[in-house]
Order: C-alpha cells, then sequence, then structure tokens
C-alpha cells in the first residue's frame, strides 16, 4: 500500500475548493491519510471555521468505515443495524460529502471530506479531484445485495 502524495493531496484540495468557488460556495476540504490523520485542510476566504472539522471528520468516517458517507449514513439510520454507532466516536460523520481513496489495489489509501455546500455539491468538490487523479469515483454499497 502507497500514501497519498503531497501532491496528491494539494491537487485535491485545490481543485475542491475551485468548484466549490465555481458554485459560489466557500467549502472546505479535508484530506487524511490510510490512518484517519490529518493531511491537508483547505478554508477559502468566507469558509465558515466549522466547516473544517466537519471535512475532516467526513473524511476520517470514510476511511474508518472504507465507503462514501452517504453509505455509512444508511448503516446508522433508525431501525438499521448499525443504529447507535455514530454515538460511539465523536468523529463519526454520516452526512454525504466524504468518500476514501483507493490505490491501484484496492487499498484504502486516504479519504477527503468537504462542507459548506448542499450535501450534492460536497460530494462533487471531494469527486472532481479524485477524477483528475484518476482514483475510484464509483462505489457500490456492499450492504445492498443484503436489502434485496
Amino acid at each position: 500500500m502507497r500514501e497519498l502524495t503531497l501532491a496528491e493531496v494539494e491537487t485535491l484540495l485545490k481543485e475542491g475548493v475551485a468548484y466549490a468557488q465555481s458554485q459560489g460556495r466557500p467549502s472546505s476540504i479535508a484530506v487524511v491519510d490510510f490512518g484517519g490523520n490529518l493531511r491537508g485542510a483547505l478554508r477559502p476566504d468566507k469558509g465558515r471555521i466549522a466547516n473544517i472539522l466537519i471535512a475532516e471528520k467526513k473524511a476520517w468516517t470514510a476511511v474508518a468505515f472504507q465507503r462514501p458517507t452517504d453509505m455509512v449514513r444508511d448503516v446508522m439510520l433508525p431501525g438499521a443495524f448499525g443504529y447507535g454507532l455514530q454515538h460511539t466516536d465523536e468523529r463519526i460523520c454520516m452526512v454525504g460529502g466524504g468518500y476514501p481513496i483507493f490505490d491501484e489495489q484496492g487499498e484504502v489509501i486516504g479519504g477527503i471530506g468537504a462542507s459548506g455546500g448542499t450535501i450534492e455539491e460536497d460530494c462533487e468538490c471531494c469527486l472532481v479531484g479524485m477524477r483528475k487523479l484518476g482514483f475510484k469515483t464509483e462505489f457500490v454499497n456492499p450492504l445492498a445485495a443484503a436489502k434485496k
């Protein structure tokens, strides 16, 4: 397993903030490594200070659960088998806008999170840089088969 390079981290941050600004949003972006440790964060001018922490939590959650945060949310809703997990660790954020980053061998090497726009905008803030770098951006919910 490899680590995210500094150049990759910078690209993810800059591309995400640029997309947000193109949508008129002051969204913040955070990137963590495979252990959930912060590698970089970017809060644009007029970005809310709370958004950095929220973006970092989304990135951490995506790494911890190895899936996008909107898929984490599905297992933590009332009645779902993971309901209550969101109260076990203060770093868990089950709001869409966080993605795991996989290497070429399918290993999680980091995560990215965005906060400051709509859920759809936050998701795109993450995906734009991931696409540019050639990282996986299509995810299948591993629990989808269990729902059938």
